[in-house]
């Protein structure tokens, strides 16, 4: 027995998620807009240190970027001593800041520290945003047994200034691609830690195409951690394949090939097409001027 589809009830069900959907909007336009700041800490090679700051507004579902807005960072406490840097959001709401060297003596004092940021909006001061960080390093090592190659990296934290692992971390090993993006070393696309701050992979890329030399560039890191940040090391070994250039067609008449060395037949073609277009335009012409002085040549 076939069902009547009554639509009247459709219609009605089409009204209501109608109505639903624009009395959603209706208070996300009502909401107060939420300011959002974000501090991301990047270690790269165990060196180099830098922050990323990022202004978001959030109005109901909309997020967008704060442009052109000032902040000031500190490390620990917002003090002259302690300040980091003054900085100016870009288009995308974001800006980059380098932790300066004047504060190394305050950075190896703690093992774990507090970015403070503050802004000024309207004369008035704004509740300052803190960010805990944990003083971590990485490190990537390798080894190859009976021909099995094995890509291994190891991550530490501090405690109360000592070393120790840092387990249960998730990270990234693979070789770094011309493109920045990381190709994994195995199987998976990422990889966990165990108790002692070790991750290892079996390196299964053969035949891996390198540099001229057979270079790889193998690289560990962690993004986003909340205690870590964004941790990258690198290391470059000799296990891909050298790059070496065809030069078999060099000189010759290619279609690759610069346009002093166009291939013949191709010359042939296209300077056929240009000679006959331009016979039929010149012949076209000829015409016209013959009509026209038939034209004057006929008797009234």
């Amino acid at each position: 027995m076939k069902r009547k589809i009554n639509l009247k009830n459709i219609l009605l069900v089409f009204i209501s998620l109608v109505v639903l959907n624009q009395t959603g909007y209706a208070q996300d336009e009502k909401e107060e807009p939420q300011q959002i700041v974000r501090l991301h800490y990047y270690n790269v090679n165990n060196n180099l240190q830098y922050l990323v700051l990022e202004s978001l507004l959030k109005t109901g579902r909309k997020i967008e970027p704060v442009k052109k807005k000032a902040y000031r960072i500190y490390l620990d406490s917002v003090a002259r001593s302690n300040f980091i840097a003054g900085v100016l959001t870009n288009e995308e709401g974001k800006v980059k800041a380098v932790i300066p060297p004047e504060l190394k003596s305050i950075w190896d004092e703690k093992s774990e520290h507090t970015f403070i940021v503050t802004s000024e909006v309207a004369g008035e001061e704004e509740t300052p945003t803190e960010f805990n960080i944990i003083k971590s390093k990485i490190a990537i090592d390798t080894s190859n047994v009976d021909g099995v190659r094995n890509v291994t990296a190891t991550v530490m934290k501090q405690e109360n200034n000592e070393w120790v692992p840092a387990g249960d971390v998730e990270l990234k090993i693979g070789i770094r691609r011309m493109d920045n993006t990381i190709l994994s070393a195995g199987e998976e696309p990422t990889y966990t830690t165990d108790s002692d701050g070790v991750a290892t992979v079996e390196f299964n890329k053969i035949n891996m195409p390198g540099d001229s030399h057979g270079n790889l560039i193998f690289t560990a890191s962690v993004s986003d951690n909340d205690e870590l940040g964004n941790l990258s090391v690198d290391k470059t070994l000799s296990w891909g394949v050298p790059l070496k250039d065809d030069n078999s067609t060099f000189g010759q008449r290619t279609l690759w090939s610069t346009r002093f060395k166009t291939p013949y037949w191709l010359l042939i073609l296209a300077y056929s097409i240009s000679i006959g277009v331009w016979s039929t335009l010149i012949y076209l012409v000829f015409q016209l001027v013959k009509i026209k002085r038939l034209s004057i040549q006929r008797p009234g």
